[in-house]
Protein backbone atom coordinates (compact mmCIF):
# COMPACT_ATOMS: atom_id res chain seq x y z
CA UNK A 1 0.00 0.00 0.00
CA UNK A 2 1.53 3.50 -1.32
CA UNK A 3 0.96 6.29 1.93
CA UNK A 4 0.65 9.50 0.33
CA UNK A 5 -0.47 12.50 1.83
CA UNK A 6 -3.98 13.42 1.66
CA UNK A 7 -3.39 17.17 1.43
CA UNK A 8 -0.82 17.62 -1.24
CA UNK A 9 -0.32 14.33 -3.06
CA UNK A 10 3.76 13.63 -1.50
CA UNK A 11 4.97 10.36 -0.55
CA UNK A 12 7.52 12.25 2.13
CA UNK A 13 5.13 10.37 4.96
CA UNK A 14 6.44 9.62 8.10
CA UNK A 15 5.25 7.91 11.59
CA UNK A 16 5.35 10.38 14.34
CA UNK A 17 6.87 9.15 17.50
CA UNK A 18 4.18 8.61 20.57
CA UNK A 19 4.12 10.13 24.00
CA UNK A 20 4.85 7.37 27.04
CA UNK A 21 1.59 8.39 28.25
CA UNK A 22 0.05 7.96 24.87
CA UNK A 23 1.52 4.77 24.71
CA UNK A 24 -0.36 3.95 27.95
CA UNK A 25 -3.65 4.96 26.67
CA UNK A 26 -2.87 3.09 23.58
CA UNK A 27 -3.93 6.34 21.29
CA UNK A 28 -3.38 5.60 17.30
CA UNK A 29 -0.21 6.76 15.64
CA UNK A 30 -0.23 9.86 13.56
CA UNK A 31 1.64 10.30 10.94
CA UNK A 32 3.18 13.58 9.14
CA UNK A 33 3.79 15.09 5.91
CA UNK A 34 7.75 16.26 5.33
CA UNK A 35 6.68 18.30 2.18
CA UNK A 36 3.27 20.47 3.72
CA UNK A 37 3.98 19.31 7.55
CA UNK A 38 -0.01 18.09 7.67
CA UNK A 39 -0.63 15.85 10.55
CA UNK A 40 -3.66 13.32 9.83
CA UNK A 41 -4.56 10.04 11.29
CA UNK A 42 -4.05 6.21 10.23
CA UNK A 43 -7.66 6.71 8.80
CA UNK A 44 -6.73 9.46 6.83
CA UNK A 45 -3.86 7.91 5.29
CA UNK A 46 -5.37 4.15 4.77
CA UNK A 47 -8.33 6.24 3.00
CA UNK A 48 -5.95 8.74 0.77
CA UNK A 49 -3.71 5.22 -0.27
CA UNK A 50 -7.09 3.45 -1.43
CA UNK A 51 -7.83 5.70 -3.59
CA UNK A 52 -4.40 6.28 -4.94
CA UNK A 53 -4.19 1.96 -5.37
CA UNK A 54 -8.13 2.11 -6.95
CA UNK A 55 -9.31 5.33 -8.80
CA UNK A 56 -12.74 3.28 -9.88
CA UNK A 57 -13.64 2.89 -6.52
CA UNK A 58 -12.74 6.53 -5.55
CA UNK A 59 -15.51 6.71 -8.57
CA UNK A 60 -17.87 4.49 -6.86
CA UNK A 61 -16.92 6.17 -3.46
CA UNK A 62 -18.28 9.88 -4.69
CA UNK A 63 -20.86 8.38 -6.50
CA UNK A 64 -22.45 6.58 -3.49
CA UNK A 65 -22.27 9.72 -1.63
CA UNK A 66 -23.91 11.84 -4.30
CA UNK A 67 -26.89 9.13 -4.44
CA UNK A 68 -26.78 9.03 -0.61
CA UNK A 69 -26.80 12.62 -0.51
CA UNK A 70 -29.84 12.97 -3.04
CA UNK A 71 -32.10 10.16 -1.45
CA UNK A 72 -31.30 12.30 1.50
CA UNK A 73 -32.66 15.31 0.36
CA UNK A 74 -35.63 13.23 -1.40
CA UNK A 75 -36.45 12.15 2.01
CA UNK A 76 -36.24 15.49 3.85
CA UNK A 77 -38.26 16.89 0.86
CA UNK A 78 -40.91 14.27 1.52
CA UNK A 79 -41.10 14.77 5.29
CA UNK A 80 -40.69 18.53 4.77
CA UNK A 81 -44.08 17.92 2.41
CA UNK A 82 -45.98 15.24 5.59
CA UNK A 83 -45.34 17.92 8.26
CA UNK A 84 -46.73 20.07 5.82
CA UNK A 85 -49.38 18.38 5.42
CA UNK A 86 -50.37 17.32 8.63
CA UNK A 87 -49.84 20.77 9.81
CA UNK A 88 -52.58 22.28 7.69
CA UNK A 89 -55.10 19.29 8.83
CA UNK A 90 -54.27 20.55 12.00
CA UNK A 91 -55.33 24.08 11.60
CA UNK A 92 -58.39 22.72 9.45
CA UNK A 93 -59.32 20.71 12.40
CA UNK A 94 -59.16 23.38 14.99
CA UNK A 95 -60.42 26.05 12.70
CA UNK A 96 -63.73 23.59 12.82
CA UNK A 97 -63.29 22.58 16.25
CA UNK A 98 -63.81 27.03 16.77
CA UNK A 99 -66.49 27.14 14.13
CA UNK A 100 -68.74 24.13 15.68
CA UNK A 101 -68.32 25.96 19.49
CA UNK A 102 -69.29 29.60 17.96
CA UNK A 103 -65.80 31.11 18.24
CA UNK A 104 -64.95 31.88 14.86
CA UNK A 105 -67.19 32.54 11.79
CA UNK A 106 -68.20 30.01 9.11
CA UNK A 107 -66.76 31.17 5.67
CA UNK A 108 -68.35 29.83 2.67
CA UNK A 109 -68.56 30.44 -1.07
CA UNK A 110 -71.79 32.12 -2.59
CA UNK A 111 -72.91 30.86 -5.74
CA UNK A 112 -75.59 32.58 -7.41
CA UNK A 113 -76.44 29.96 -9.87
CA UNK A 114 -74.46 26.64 -11.33
CA UNK A 115 -74.82 25.63 -14.80
CA UNK A 116 -73.57 22.49 -16.90
CA UNK A 117 -69.89 23.35 -16.17
CA UNK A 118 -69.88 27.22 -15.08
CA UNK A 119 -70.32 28.78 -11.31
CA UNK A 120 -72.17 32.09 -11.11
CA UNK A 121 -69.74 33.48 -7.94
CA UNK A 122 -70.45 36.18 -5.86
CA UNK A 123 -67.80 35.53 -4.31
CA UNK A 124 -66.70 34.66 -0.32
CA UNK A 125 -69.14 35.70 2.41
CA UNK A 126 -70.00 33.68 5.74
CA UNK A 127 -73.28 32.44 7.89
CA UNK A 128 -75.52 35.03 9.50
CA UNK A 129 -77.26 32.16 11.36
CA UNK A 130 -79.55 32.56 14.57
CA UNK A 131 -79.03 28.54 15.62
CA UNK A 132 -76.20 26.57 16.65
CA UNK A 133 -72.80 25.96 15.09
CA UNK A 134 -72.11 22.49 14.74
CA UNK A 135 -76.46 22.54 13.08
CA UNK A 136 -75.05 25.15 10.62
CA UNK A 137 -72.35 23.10 10.03
CA UNK A 138 -73.79 19.97 9.52
CA UNK A 139 -77.11 21.73 6.95
CA UNK A 140 -74.22 23.72 5.11
CA UNK A 141 -72.73 20.12 4.33
CA UNK A 142 -75.89 18.71 3.61
CA UNK A 143 -76.83 21.70 0.95
CA UNK A 144 -79.89 22.41 3.22
CA UNK A 145 -78.78 25.62 5.12
CA UNK A 146 -81.54 28.41 5.64
CA UNK A 147 -80.29 31.28 6.48
CA UNK A 148 -78.89 34.83 6.59
CA UNK A 149 -75.49 35.02 4.24
CA UNK A 150 -73.32 37.96 4.63
CA UNK A 151 -70.97 39.05 1.50
CA UNK A 152 -67.47 39.54 1.57
CA UNK A 153 -66.44 42.70 3.18
CA UNK A 154 -69.91 44.82 2.15
CA UNK A 155 -72.01 44.22 5.53
CA UNK A 156 -75.03 43.21 2.68
CA UNK A 157 -76.90 40.38 4.36
CA UNK A 158 -79.24 38.29 2.00
CA UNK A 159 -81.01 35.28 2.54
CA UNK A 160 -79.94 31.80 1.12
CA UNK A 161 -82.77 31.45 -0.72
CA UNK A 162 -81.50 33.40 -3.12
CA UNK A 163 -78.48 31.39 -4.25
CA UNK A 164 -78.30 28.08 -5.65
CA UNK A 165 -75.25 27.08 -3.65
CA UNK A 166 -73.37 27.63 -0.77
CA UNK A 167 -70.43 25.91 -0.90
CA UNK A 168 -68.10 25.43 2.30
CA UNK A 169 -64.97 27.39 2.26
CA UNK A 170 -62.41 24.33 1.78
CA UNK A 171 -64.33 22.12 -0.62
CA UNK A 172 -63.77 24.82 -3.48
CA UNK A 173 -60.74 25.65 -4.46
CA UNK A 174 -59.76 28.75 -6.91
CA UNK A 175 -57.60 27.39 -9.79
CA UNK A 176 -56.72 31.06 -11.72
CA UNK A 177 -59.06 33.62 -11.95
CA UNK A 178 -61.77 31.93 -14.29
CA UNK A 179 -61.67 27.85 -12.26
CA UNK A 180 -62.27 26.57 -9.52
CA UNK A 181 -62.50 23.18 -8.35
CA UNK A 182 -65.22 21.61 -6.99
CA UNK A 183 -66.78 17.79 -6.06
CA UNK A 184 -63.60 16.19 -7.71
CA UNK A 185 -64.13 18.59 -11.25
CA UNK A 186 -63.12 21.67 -12.56
CA UNK A 187 -65.68 24.53 -12.98
CA UNK A 188 -65.50 28.05 -15.02
CA UNK A 189 -66.26 30.65 -13.14
CA UNK A 190 -68.52 33.92 -14.07
CA UNK A 191 -68.15 36.76 -11.71
CA UNK A 192 -71.69 38.36 -10.49
CA UNK A 193 -71.61 41.84 -10.19
CA UNK A 194 -73.02 43.05 -6.81
CA UNK A 195 -76.18 44.53 -8.39
CA UNK A 196 -77.52 41.20 -9.75
CA UNK A 197 -77.14 39.55 -6.05
CA UNK A 198 -80.84 40.05 -5.46
CA UNK A 199 -81.91 39.25 -9.03
CA UNK A 200 -84.38 36.42 -8.99
CA UNK A 201 -84.06 35.33 -12.97
CA UNK A 202 -81.66 33.39 -14.37
CA UNK A 203 -78.70 34.98 -15.84
CA UNK A 204 -76.14 34.31 -18.54
CA UNK A 205 -72.23 34.92 -18.78
CA UNK A 206 -70.21 36.73 -21.13
CA UNK A 207 -66.93 38.08 -21.66
CA UNK A 208 -65.75 40.22 -19.22
CA UNK A 209 -65.31 44.00 -21.05
CA UNK A 210 -61.99 45.99 -21.75
CA UNK A 211 -60.21 42.68 -22.86
CA UNK A 212 -59.97 41.28 -19.06
CA UNK A 213 -58.35 37.68 -20.63
CA UNK A 214 -60.92 34.44 -20.27
CA UNK A 215 -62.78 36.34 -17.56
CA UNK A 216 -66.45 36.16 -17.73
CA UNK A 217 -69.00 38.52 -15.85
CA UNK A 218 -72.42 37.68 -15.06
CA UNK A 219 -75.74 39.15 -16.48
CA UNK A 220 -79.56 39.74 -16.42
CA UNK A 221 -81.04 37.34 -19.37
CA UNK A 222 -83.36 39.25 -20.73
CA UNK A 223 -83.73 36.78 -23.24
CA UNK A 224 -87.78 36.28 -22.46
CA UNK A 225 -88.31 40.01 -22.45
CA UNK A 226 -86.88 39.89 -26.11
CA UNK A 227 -88.97 37.10 -27.16
CA UNK A 228 -92.34 38.97 -26.61
CA UNK A 229 -91.59 41.91 -27.64
CA UNK A 230 -92.73 42.51 -31.30
CA UNK A 231 -90.24 44.95 -33.32
CA UNK A 232 -92.95 45.26 -36.24
CA UNK A 233 -95.59 46.53 -33.78
CA UNK A 234 -96.66 50.12 -34.18
CA UNK A 235 -98.59 51.66 -31.25
CA UNK A 236 -102.14 52.08 -32.51
CA UNK A 237 -103.63 56.36 -32.34
CA UNK A 238 -102.23 59.29 -32.32
CA UNK A 239 -101.23 61.58 -29.76
CA UNK A 240 -101.94 64.89 -29.92
CA UNK A 241 -100.71 68.05 -27.32
CA UNK A 242 -102.42 71.28 -27.94
CA UNK A 243 -101.54 74.51 -26.35
CA UNK A 244 -103.82 75.53 -23.72
CA UNK A 245 -104.56 72.12 -22.57
CA UNK A 246 -104.63 71.33 -19.28
CA UNK A 247 -103.07 67.97 -17.88
CA UNK A 248 -106.55 66.32 -16.92
CA UNK A 249 -107.73 67.61 -20.75
CA UNK A 250 -110.02 70.33 -19.62
CA UNK A 251 -109.14 74.16 -20.50
CA UNK A 252 -106.86 75.88 -18.89
CA UNK A 253 -109.09 79.52 -17.03
CA UNK A 254 -107.97 82.23 -18.05
CA UNK A 255 -106.43 85.11 -15.43
CA UNK A 256 -106.90 88.01 -15.53
CA UNK A 257 -104.37 91.29 -14.95
CA UNK A 258 -102.18 91.03 -12.16
CA UNK A 259 -102.98 93.80 -9.49
CA UNK A 260 -100.10 95.26 -7.76
CA UNK A 261 -101.48 95.11 -3.79
CA UNK A 262 -102.22 97.93 -1.92
CA UNK A 263 -103.83 99.69 -5.42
Amino acid sequence: MMRRCPRCASYGIYKNRRAPWQRLLRLPHTYGCIDCGTLFSRRALRASAQEVDHPARRDMTSTRKRLIRALGLKRLAAHARDTGRLAGQARGRLRRLLQMAGLAPIPVWVVKQVDADLLHLCGPGTLEHQQRPWAALTALRQHRYQGGVRLGNSGIVLNSRLFAELIPHEALTLQGPSLARWEGRVWRIAQVPRRSWEHDGPLVASAAPHGQGELLVSAEDVSPIRDHVDPQAVAQGTAVFEPGSSRRGGPVPARGPIQPRGL
